[in-house]
């Protein structure tokens, strides 16, 4: 492994990729190794692994194996911490079926190096994101914009962000991580930033309708219907968090709730799932949480 990484003249030991897994297919595997190529340090967490997959073994590629599903949120922060550990300033986020570019992160990362140069305290920086599903294109433009909360995938973390604000919130398992980190670290006095000269094709949801002319990305299953909700109603607690934010998202679910019983691949479990959600989220606990 070089000294230097091909997309940066600083140091292959600042920059890390981060991938989450959940029962990958072998075109994920294929993706994660050509991260590998790029000169970085790549981490592959993988939640319920599977024994008899074959896992790449690369110099710069690193595997954390969890036996069961411990959620997004602990899977990303147990490739955080170890990326920071060795050393990493900043920590690409990425899911399974994110397909960044080398350009996108060569911008994510000279756009760090120069918000940081010129005195910002950064928690992260975020590429402009379009659905794979949706026709439209991203508009991209050579600026930055000041930003209120990324999805995780495609998110450059700052080891500065990092330790400041702290890591990702892991009871909420997999739903709203990036909302409650982003307004967490904006709350501690750092900046999230939009980079408009990157952009990343990503899948967002597991189909998508449109509503009012607008394509909405949407999720079917019952399990993400749980967290969708109950985290909704827990992040409502949260001062740190805009009110006009959470009021926006508690209304939201006056469409959500029924958008999801007439969209789900079950809907017996969905209803049962929101049920026990809007119980959860009221009282604060996890007891009908569905693992």
């Amino acid at each position: 492994m070089n000294n230097t990484s091909s997309l940066t003249n600083i140091s292959v030991n600042d920059v890390a990729i981060v991938v989450v897994l959940y029962c990958p297919f072998q075109e994920d595997l294929d993706h994660i190794t050509e991260l590998a190529t790029w000169g970085v340090d790549v981490y592959g967490v993988i939640n319920e692994a599977n024994t008899e997959n074959f896992w790449p073994c690369i110099e710069n590629l690193h595997w954390i194996k969890n036996p069961t599903n411990f959620g997004l949120a602990r899977a990303l922060n147990q490739g955080v911490s170890s990326a920071v550990a060795a050393g990493s300033r900043y920590i690409l986020l990425l899911d399974q079926d994110s397909r960044p570019t080398e350009n996108m992160l060569r911008e994510l990362v000279a756009a760090a190096i120069d918000l940081e140069a010129k005195g910002h305290s950064l928690a992260c920086v975020a590429p402009l994101l379009y659905d794979r599903k949706a026709i439209e294109d991203p508009d991209a433009y050579q600026e930055y914009a000041v930003g209120t909360t990324f999805a995780t995938s495609g998110t450059l973390l700052t080891r500065q962000g990092w330790k400041q604000a702290g890591p990702m919130w892991e009871k909420l398992f997999i739903d709203g991580i990036d909302h409650e980190w982003c307004f967490r670290a904006r709350a501690k006095g750092l900046e999230t930033v939009l980079v408009r000269s990157a952009a990343m094709e990503h899948d967002m949801g597991e189909a998508s309708i449109k509503i009012l002319g607008r394509v909405r990305p949407i999720h079917r299953s019952s399990f993400r219907h749980y967290f969708i909700v109950r985290n909704t109603l827990w992040l409502q607690r949260k001062s740190y968090i805009p009110i006009s934010w959470r009021l926006t998202e508690f209304f939201k679910l006056a469409y959500r709730i029924p958008t999801y019983l007439l969209t789900t691949t079950d809907r017996k479990k969905t209803f049962v799932n929101i049920i026990g959600a809007i119980l959860d989220g009221v009282t604060g606990r996890k007891k009908r949480q569905p693992l």
